[in-house]
């Protein structure tokens, strides 16, 4: 059922960020087609305007207008390129047109002839006003080809200022856009963009056309921030997601070791119970009321046994409260090799059951802290204990004791199989065992011992560290500071 649920949640979690990432294309997308209308028509505006500006500077060049500021007004006018427009497409309906331009010394007027005849006029090549200007025909090509050239350099100016750095290319068509004339566009060339035909002059004979053959870098410059907002909410979703992945993955690893902690409390409980119960025995077997020494250090073992298995009980019933800093602490002047030294007594009968050896180097100098009597003492408890539960028969234990005005250093070093290095920086989190065959585990216990160990050094103001080679045993160092 578990494995279940993680796969439909695993699932779920990757339909959502697909459906998300989806959407998030899906209105890029739309966003990418609505700039690039809009782009397109800021540019045909743009082209638009700047061939009317070309139409009003052809008509100021004549030598007869007078009345500049009205000129202005109807060549600038948007009226105008309205009614422009329209005229240029009655040729589309059959119908003929023509319009003049005639100035004198007190007016420019503009005239706009229709003609419907029953048959199509032939088409001719020329230009599409007669005009009264002043202007020989020489000087009438000469303001023709001007404007041509201020049209394509006024383009480019607007189109950079737009953003647009792709190059520029233009096709002219003659008046009646019935055949291409000239141009600049390269063979073959398929165009992102190509504006309307316009006329930017009133004596030209040719309309000029932009082509652009490329406009998307610009769209994407324009939508950036849109884009960017869309990749930092992609991430930040993906990032929750894995977050609440290793949030619920954590917590079903807790909650399947809290499961693996009740199933090996009770073996953990059986321990301090079979050697107290193994002291009680030997005295009652061997007659021990008649060996005052003998019986007394039996009931130091039992009594020693039993504060243990008060702290283990202590530790269980703590086992949900993360506040290690309510464990109850009592700190006085403790000596830390007596405590060794008791620690190693009490654990005889456990030793001589494993086979196992405790070689014991104290320091010439005596070595205090300011400490819990009893968290200390549980401390050595937990690593001698770990020490005999891991190695197996054989183990010879080396513990350690050196001390200067600052430090008391302890250490624990054994003979046994090792730790790899993979699992040093684990070994000390609660509920962790190190695995043995897969995940399974070949040794009972709670996980919880070398935990305890480091919370309760760490409170004391000191530091613990481990180091071990598969093979070549282990090495426990634990670092106090000394009592000044």
């Amino acid at each position: 059922m578990k494995r279940l649920r993680s796969k439909y949640t695993t699932i779920l979690i990757v339909l959502s960020l697909v459906l998300s990432t989806g959407l998030q294309a899906v209105w890029l997308s739309q966003l990418f087609s609505a700039q690039q209308k809009q782009l397109k028509d800021d540019i045909e505006h743009f082209v638009s305007t700047t061939a009317q500006a070309q139409m009003y500077r052809s008509v100021t060049s004549f030598e007869k207008p007078k009345n500049l500021p009205r000129v202005k007004q109807l060549f600038l006018s948007p009226q105008w390129a309205q009614l422009r427009q329209a005229f240029d497409n009655m040729k589309a309906l059959g119908i003929s047109y023509n319009f003049q331009i005639n100035s004198d010394d007190d007016s420019t007027s503009v005239s706009m002839n229709f003609s419907l005849k029953d048959k199509p006029a032939i088409e001719r090549n020329r230009g599409p006003a007669t005009t009264n200007t002043g202007l020989t025909a020489a000087q009438l090509s000469t303001v023709d080809s001007l404007s041509l050239v201020a049209m394509k350099k006024e383009v480019a100016a607007g189109l950079q200022q737009m953003g647009i750095t792709s190059p520029i290319y233009y096709n002219l068509y003659n008046y009646s856009m019935t055949g291409l004339r000239g141009g600049d566009v390269p063979k073959g060339l398929a165009p992102a963009y190509a504006s309307k035909k316009y006329l930017y002059g009133i004596q030209e004979h040719y309309r000029y056309q932009l082509i652009l053959p490329a406009i998307n870098n610009v769209i994407w410059y324009r939508m950036r921030y849109y884009v960017a907002s869309c990749l930092l909410m992609l991430l930040l979703t993906c990032a929750a997601f894995y977050f609440i992945i290793r949030l619920l993955r954590n917590v079903r690893l807790y909650a399947d070791a809290k499961a693996d902690f009740t199933r090996n409390m009770t073996h953990e409980f059986k321990t301090p119970i079979a050697t107290v119960s193994l002291a009680l025995e030997s005295i009652q077997k061997y007659n021990l009321a008649e060996q005052p020494e003998t019986m007394q250090n039996y009931l130091d073992i039992s009594r020693h046994e039993l504060q243990r298995l008060d702290l283990m009980v202590e530790k269980a019933l703590n086992i949900g409260n993360e506040k290690d800093a309510e464990i109850p602490f009592n700190t006085e002047l403790y000596d830390v090799q007596t405590g060794l030294q008791q620690v190693i007594t009490s654990m005889q009968l456990q030793l001589l059951n494993s086979g196992s050896e405790i070689v014991f180097k104290p320091s010439a100098e005596p070595c205090f802290v300011f400490g819990d009597p009893v968290h200390l003492t549980n401390i050595f408890y937990n690593l001698v204990e770990n020490a005999i539960k891991y190695s197996g028969t054989g183990l010879v234990l080396d513990i350690s004791c050196a001390c200067d005005d600052k430090t008391v250093t302890i250490s624990f070093k054994d003979n046994g199989p090792g730790i790899d290095k993979i699992y040093h920086k684990n070994i000390f989190d609660k509920f962790y065992r190190i695995p043995a065959d897969g995940n399974t585990h070949d040794i009972k216990g709670t996980g919880l011992g070398l935990y305890y160990v480091k919370q309760m050094v760490e409170r004391h103001g000191g530091t613990i560290k481990v180091k071990s080679e598969p093979g070549n045993g282990t090495c426990f160092i634990i670092t106090l500071p000394a009592a000044s």
